[in-house]
């Protein structure tokens, strides 16, 4: 542990003697030998308050969430169910095509095009590979595609709202059970997407 300020291995204490541990996404006990050995060489930072000067799991959530540490089980699988969206996936029956982006813009894309052929039946668009090399999508394709996107992603948020039924009802209790349910673990930072994989 370095005294150096890092947001993904550090600690916050609340004035009730709540301590969070960010490296292991859950509040620990006080006399925890990792928060000891910690407070020799660094102090914890003090745990935010809301405007009523509450010190709450949400305040902590929003100084955590660009770093994507989660102050809890739902939060971290709400930050799990998202990155599974954005991951890409599997495409079949679209000749050429066995994978795809799912981001954002890839999504919006898919959207347009599909608008697009549904005005124009002639309608054809290029679509990139990993390798960076292009196959033509016919409608039939670019409505396969629509499909095969629209329910992977439906099945993120299906995914998502079992999870939190289980934290609700006790079946699930650790972030390993989170990242089983969605086949995945979550990654604190993403190497920048090129769009060429070799």
């Amino acid at each position: 542990m370095s005294n150096l300020y890092n947001p993904h291995d550090w600690y916050w204490r609340a004035d009730d003697g709540r301590v969070f541990a960010s490296a292991r996404q859950q509040i620990v006990a006080e006399d925890d030998a990792d928060y000891l050995a910690f407070k020799e060489l660094a102090a914890p930072t003090i745990w935010p308050r809301d405007e009523d000067g509450n010190q709450t799991l949400v305040e902590l959530q929003r100084v955590l969430f660009p770093y994507k540490v989660a102050v809890d089980l739902k939060a971290y699988a709400f930050y799990l169910r998202d990155q599974k969206e954005h991951d890409g996936c599997s495409i079949t029956g679209v000749a050429g095509l066995t994978e795809t982006r799912t981001d954002a813009y890839t999504q919006q894309l898919i959207s347009r095009y599909r608008e697009a052929a549904a005005a124009n039946s002639a309608f054809s668009v290029p679509w990139v590979l990993p390798d960076r090399s292009t196959v033509t999508l016919l409608k039939g394709d670019i409505d396969n595609l629509f499909n095969q996107t629209t329910a992977f992603i439906v099945g993120t948020y299906e995914t998502y709202s079992e999870v939190i039924s289980g934290i609700d009802g006790g079946t699930i209790a650790t972030i390993e059970q989170i990242d089983q349910a969605f086949g995945t673990s979550l990654r604190q930072t993403s190497p920048v997407d090129i769009g060429w994989r070799s």
